[in-house]
């Protein structure tokens, strides 16, 4: 926490005759408000004034910005009941309260920009030498108001976090020697987040070997109820589609792992690009400089865990389906419905099972299908049409079912497959960008792609029929 400070005291630059506003940005849990308390209470006694406005999402969720307004002047003025109730009268005098004076005021936990607009307006609404401190999870609100440089407050490192969760489980900074192992074992499972450190630390301290180890189970099979809730803010102040597009990132991250599979699964869609930038800007997601999509573990598993809560008893009723035994208890039982939009079922070694595949036929809205290692005897009579992305790993059948008309479908790969051909006759899949045929080495004959002109690849490897001509054909469209 010393290093923090001292980056917030360069920022701050308490000699400079001016006024700044500082920003503290960062995901649920990370101590952005530990460290704005920290730093109000070092340096406060410098100001002629100073306020620590406390959970202003909250707050003005609940009671308004007229409350948090005239608390500022309570504060200020050392009167309990300011008779003002027009937000804008407000505004013009809380800025004449603070035009010439010296103001520290901390603003913990902004969420919207019309709360800067109305709590402290701009920078002449102080006097010199003024420093607001603003803490957010949403990096636009700052952006909004002109604070373009924003601290951004990251995780603890191994060593950092293992010092934090040991004061809190041991009361010192290492673990006892017995428990060692296991202390790393939660460390890693909190990911460097500090809230998650503490609050694993705590629950732990004097229970049994014994209790870590069952402890440690539960939370690989459902995340902590207190860092869950404290993380669920950010998504609960999402609109729909960032909703959906982040619940499919945190359930099927293996595949959702970059900006151009977002686009490509959703390309019927025209705000994928926005939307992910507002998943970043509210630090749910990070983007490297390659484009690759990042998300904390503990994020990933809130998501998870909103999926998980659709039906607690029955996988079925899920929207999105990831995890072996419940995607194999919906084949096994035919158990599937309307709600699931997506499956991933990536298994690490070959296995063979009997499904009921007729539990498709309840799947109208099933959009991703991603099966790998799986071999089934029998393949489906039906697949949904709604289906975007197609991936099957040694598909069963020789072809893909008569009436499957997948207008929506983008990705088709059935590598190491038994298909014969795909379909017969002309299928109008516009939208379809590529296809992936790889060692399915039953294969005859290809589709007519004549109505399909926007396939960008074709896969084919050690296949009977060459599709040169075809590539010859796609080069020359190109």
């Amino acid at each position: 926490m010393d290093t923090k400070l001292e980056e917030i005291d360069v920022l701050l630059d308490k000699e400079a005759n001016d006024v700044r506003f500082i920003g503290i940005w960062g995901m649920g849990g990370l101590g952005k408000t530990t460290l704005a308390r920290l730093v109000y209470e070092k340096i406060s006694h410098q100001f002629e004034v100073c306020i620590f406005l406390a959970n202003v999402r909250e707050v003005s969720a609940t009671h308004g910005l007229v409350y948090l307004q005239k608390q500022i002047l309570s504060l200020m003025l050392k009167e309990e009941n300011v008779q003002v109730w027009d937000v804008y009268r407000l505004i013009t005098t809380i800025k004449r309260c603070f035009c010439n004076k010296a103001v520290l005021l901390v603003l913990d936990d902004v969420d919207e920009s019309e709360q800067l607009e109305n709590l402290v307006g701009e920078k002449d609404s102080f006097g010199l030498r003024s420093r607001i401190i603003i803490t957010t999870r949403d990096r636009q609100v700052l952006v909004t108001h002109d604070i373009e440089e924003p601290y951004e407050l990251k995780t603890l490192n191994e060593n950092e976090a293992l010092k934090l969760f040991s004061w809190k489980a041991f009361r010192k900074d290492e673990p006892d020697q017995d428990y060692a192992e296991q202390s790393k074992s939660f460390v890693r499972y909190a990911g460097g987040l500090p809230l998650a450190l503490k609050t694993l630390g705590s629950f732990l301290y004097k229970r049994s070997a014994h209790s870590w180890s069952s402890a440690l189970k539960k939370l690989q099979q459902t995340p902590n109820r207190t860092v869950f809730e404290i993380l669920k803010i950010s998504f609960d102040g999402l609109d729909e589609m960032e909703k959906k597009i982040f619940m499919d990132i945190a359930c099927f991250h293996r595949l959702y792992n970059n900006e151009s599979m977002i686009e490509l699964a959703y390309s019927s869609e025209f705000c994928t690009r926005i939307t992910i930038d507002v998943l970043v800007e509210k630090s749910l997601l990070t983007i490297s400089s390659d484009n690759e999509i990042g998300i904390h573990d503990s994020i990933r598993d809130m998501g998870c865990e909103i999926v998980r809560q659709e039906s607690y008893e029955d996988p079925g009723r899920r929207s999105r389906l990831w995890l072996r035994n419940d995607i194999f208890h919906v084949f096994t039982k035919n158990t599937g419905t309307e709600v699931i939009e997506g499956i991933l079922l990536h298994l690490d070694r070959l296995e063979e099972a009997d499904w009921n595949l007729e539990a498709f036929s309840k799947m109208c809205k099933l959009k991703l299908l991603y099966i790998h290692n799986l071999r089934l005897s029998v393949g489906p009579k039906y697949l949904p049409n709604a289906l975007r992305y197609l991936m099957w790993s040694r598909y069963p059948s020789k072809y893909l079912p008569p009436g499957f008309q997948p207008d929506e479908l983008t990705e088709l790969s059935l590598v190491f497959s038994n298909i014969d051909h795909l379909w017969n006759g002309i299928k109008y899949l516009s939208k379809l960008k590529s296809i992936d045929l790889s060692y399915s080495v039953n294969l005859t004959r290809t589709p007519d792609f004549t109505e399909t002109a926007k396939v960008s690849r074709v896969y084919r490897v050690k296949c009977i029929w060459s599709f040169l001509n075809y590539l010859m054909y796609l080069a020359a469209q190109n």
